[in-house]
């Protein structure tokens, strides 16, 4: 059992601590750096790595270690299973807006505040346990629809009024936008 908040990892029996003692915008950070379509795949696990290690990095030289640790981490302590890659009904940057108060309803504080440390693991507790609210009824609504489930009618009318709100910003990268917006 883990009773503790990991503040560092072992890398080849190396100690090497989480920036901001792991703090929940570092790993949302990490998150976002991972999904940016601009970079390369090892652009973004070089990125990710620094967000998550700060200059602690420079010290490691197994980097595959690094990696697996970071998302060990992340997944709170989980390996990262194969098939756990299913359809996305949330985004972490997107949906910030709507999901920090309920997770602040939750552990008794903004999570906003600037200068509030929230251990990544305290905050997806709270997460977890964010219960009926506007962010959960959106989610509802997104698997519903990819599933192809009829809509609610005040799920409908929720949809007309907050699409924004409700469907997930395409990921794509520059050269997909330029392509798009081109004439073929």
């Amino acid at each position: 059992m883990i009773y503790e908040l990991p503040l560092s990892v072992k890398i080849d029996g190396i100690p090497c601590e989480i920036r901001n003692k792991c703090d929940f915008r570092v790993v949302l950070d990490v998150i976002d750096a991972l999904n940016d379509t601009e970079l390369s795949e090892e652009e973004r696990l070089q990125c990710a790595l620094f967000i998550f290690y700060g200059e602690e990095i420079k010290k490691v030289t197994n980097y595959e270690e690094a990696i697996n640790q970071m998302f060990i981490v992340i997944n709170c302590g989980e390996e990262e299973q194969e098939d756990d890659k299913k359809p996305r009904v949330m985004d972490w940057k997107h949906d910030f807006p709507v999901l920090a108060p309920p997770i602040s309803r939750t552990l008794g504080y903004d999570v906003r505040t600037p200068d509030r440390y929230t251990h990544w693991w305290t905050f997806i507790g709270a997460y977890m346990e964010i219960g009926e609210c506007t962010f959960s009824n959106i989610v509802t609504i997104r698997k519903k629809r990819m599933k192809g489930i009829k809509l609610e009618k005040w799920e409908e009318e929720f949809c007309r009024e907050n699409k924004k709100l409700v469907d997930l910003p395409m990921k794509l990268s520059q050269e997909e936008q330029d392509f798009l917006e081109s004439d073929w």
